[in-house]
C-alpha cells in the first residue's frame, strides 16, 4: 500500500487554505502576498519533510535546513504586516533573508555550524513575534476587530510554535552527544511534523484583511504594558473615548465588518495608540472588545424586535463569521443568539398575554 506521509496531508490542508485566502482578499480587495509566500514556504517544506522521513531521501536535508530557515522571517514578516498594515515585503525586509543565505554558506564550508545558527534562528523570530503578541490584540491595528482575537492567539501560537523548535533543537544536539542520536530521528519527525501543522493552523487562522496594497508601511503602534493600559485616564483619554462613543452612536460604525483599529483611527484623525489606549483606560477593554460589545446589542435588539435569521443577524450586526458572532454573543449574554431570541420572545407573548 502506498505510504502517505502525514505532511503530505498538510499540504493539501495549505493548499485549501490559500485558495479561501485568495477568494477572500480578491472579494474585500486585500493584500495577502506575505501570508501567501508563508502558506507556500509551509507547503514546500512539508513536502520535503514527508519525502525525508516518508521516503528516506536523506539527500534532501540541506534543501530542509535552507527552506527551514526561511519560515521563521517570514512568519514574523507576516504577523507584523498584521500591526503596521503593509501586506508584501518591502525593500526594508530583504536582510530578513540574511539567515538562508548564511546557512547555504555554512553547508560549503561549515556544517558543523549550521545547529545552532538554526537554534538561533529560531528562538530570536519565536522571541520577536511573542513580543509582538505581547502588547495585545490591539496590536493588530489592521486585523478586522471581529477576527482580531484569533489572529493574535495565532500570532502567539507562531511564536511559542518557533521557539520550541529551537528547544527542540537543543534536545537533538543533546542527544547525539549522550546518546549518539538514538532518538533524534523520532525527535526530528514528530517535532518537524507537529511543527508545520501547528504552523499552517496559526496560519489559517490570522486575519490578513485590511493590508494596503502599497508598499508603503503605516505608522505601526507602539507596544504598551498592561499597566500602562489599564492606567488612570486622562483628559485627553476621555475626550478620545467620548468621540468614539458619539461617532458609534451616529454612524454605527461598528456594523462595518472591515472595521479595524487602523480605520477608526483614521475616521477620528488620531495616532491608533491614542485610541487604544483611550478606549482601554475609559472603558477598561480592547477596542475589539468595545467594537464587539455594540455588535451584540445591536444583535440583541434585532433578534428581540424582528424575524430575521440569525445568521442574517450576525452581519446586520458587523459580524463577518457566524462563529465569531456565536462566541462573543454568549461571552456578552450568557447564552447563544437562538436562546435569547427564545427567551424574549417568550416574555413578550407574556406579556401581550396578561
Amino acid at each position: 500500500m502506498l505510504l502517505i506521509p502525514l505532511p503530505f496531508v498538510i499540504v493539501v490542508l495549505l493548499f485549501v487554505f490559500a485558495v479561501r485566502l485568495v477568494r477572500g482578499a480578491a472579494e474585500r480587495g486585500d493584500d495577502a502576498t506575505t501570508f501567501l509566500l508563508l502558506y507556500g514556504v509551509y507547503g514546500l517544506q512539508s513536502l520535503l519533510v514527508g519525502a525525508r522521513w516518508g521516503y528516506g531521501m536523506t539527500e534532501l536535508l540541506p534543501l530542509m535546513a535552507v527552506v527551514g530557515t526561511a519560515v521563521p522571517p517570514l512568519a514574523y514578516i507576516a504577523f507584523r504586516g498584521l500591526a503596521n498594515g503593509r501586506g508584501r515585503p518591502g525593500l526594508s525586509d530583504w536582510p530578513h533573508l540574511g539567515f538562508p543565505f548564511a546557512v547555504i554558506l555554512l553547508l560549503l564550508f561549515w556544517r558543523d555550524g549550521v545547529g545552532l545558527l538554526i537554534i538561533i534562528e529560531f528562538a530570536a523570530y519565536g522571541a520577536a513575534v511573542l513580543l509582538l503578541a505581547r502588547g495585545g490584540p490591539d496590536r493588530l491595528a489592521t486585523a478586522r476587530l471581529d477576527g482580531v482575537g484569533p489572529s493574535h492567539r495565532a500570532m502567539t501560537v507562531t511564536g511559542w510554535t518557533l521557539v520550541a523548535s529551537a528547544l527542540s533543537d537543543i534536545v537533538i544536539n543533546i542527544d547525539f552527544a549522550v546518546s549518539g542520536g538514538r532518538y533524534s530521528g523520532l525527535v526530528v519527525s514528530t517535532g518537524t511534523t507537529i511543527g508545520l501543522a501547528l504552523f499552517s493552523l496559526a496560519a489559517a487562522f490570522a486575519d490578513p484583511g485590511g493590508q494596503e496594497r502599497t508598499e508603503t508601511a503605516l505608522a505601526e503602534p507602539e507596544d504598551e504594558t498592561p499597566e500602562q493600559a489599564g492606567g488612570d485616564a486622562s483628559s485627553e483619554d476621555t475626550a478620545i473615548a467620548a468621540e468614539v462613543d458619539r461617532l458609534m452612536r451616529e454612524t454605527e460604525l461598528y456594523r462595518d465588518v472591515d472595521l479595524n483599529l487602523m480605520r477608526l483611527a483614521r475616521r477620528l484623525k488620531r495616532p491608533a495608540r491614542a485610541v487604544s489606549q483611550a478606549i482601554n483606560r475609559v472603558h477598561g477593554v480592547s477596542v475589539s472588545g468595545y467594537v464587539n460589545g455594540l455588535r451584540v446589542r445591536q444583535a440583541q435588539r434585532l433578534l428581540s424586535e424582528t424575524d430575521m435569521a440569525v445568521t442574517q443577524v450576525a452581519f446586520e450586526a458587523g459580524f463577518m463569521t457566524k462563529s465569531n458572532f456565536n462566541r462573543e454573543f454568549l461571552r456578552g449574554t450568557g447564552m447563544s443568539p437562538s436562546a435569547y431570541r427564545r427567551e424574549k420572545k417568550g416574555l413578550i407573548s407574556g406579556a401581550e398575554g396578561v
